[in-house]
């Protein structure tokens, strides 16, 4: 008996179909792990700086509002990340068929109060400029959509946002980093590289 004989165990079929998938999981495995980058703005009209956190599992976006306050945004699923119920289950469902977003909002009264909620915490952020009229936009566009559903607002108290339902379903193709470069493209921003997990890098214009 050997693998080409009319005993065989292992067909040539199915020996090319295990090399196949193996190939894929190589080259998802480089995907994943290959940085995102984000290349801002070159010289915006009346430069802010803007911030983005990578949690290593999902990222948020911190605004200045205009107003002397910074506001984050952060997009998830409702059940696993507003809800915090966090379990197997609503994990891989999450992930494999859509279910009911969120948009999670928490204000900051200047700098250095944001600057005290990151310590402690494992995330990398990353900072950079934009034109301030486009920063005060999207905090309107993105306040309108979080006003949308305000009356089933929810408030978690362990990561300290509030949360309100969204009109756009969580999936594994649309988790808070594909949002985030949304949000991003909305501030002039470039977006190069594999959206999956947030490993985001900061790339100047060489233009």
């Amino acid at each position: 008996m050997n693998w080409f004989g009319h005993n065989r165990i292992f067909s040539p079929r199915l020996i090319i179909y295990v090399f196949l998938l193996l190939f894929l999981v190589v080259v998802g495995l480089i995907l994943f792990s290959s940085p995102t980058f984000i290349i801002p703005p070159t010289a915006p009209a009346a430069p802010v700086t803007i911030y983005v956190i990578d949690y290593g599992y999902h990222s948020r976006l911190v605004l200045p509002d205009g107003k002397g306050k910074l506001m984050q945004y952060a997009y998830g699923d409702w059940r696993y990340f507003a809800l915090d119920r966090q379990n197997l289950g609503n994990g891989i469902a999450a992930l494999l068929y859509p279910t009911q977003g969120t948009i999670g909002r928490r204000q900051f009264n200047n700098l250095a109060e944001f600057q005290r909620q990151l310590q402690g915490e494992r995330n990398t952020l990353l900072c950079f400029e934009v034109a301030a009229a486009k920063a005060t936009r999207l905090v309107k566009l993105l306040d309108r959509r979080f006003r949308q559903n305000l009356p089933m607002w929810v408030k978690n108290p362990r990561n300290h946002l509030t949360f309100v339902p969204d009109d756009r379903d969580y999936i594994m193709f649309h988790n808070s980093n594909h949002e985030l470069v949304g949000w991003l493209k909305n501030l002039d921003c470039r977006v190069k590289g594999f959206v999956a997990l947030p490993n985001f890098q900061v790339k100047h214009s060489d233009n």
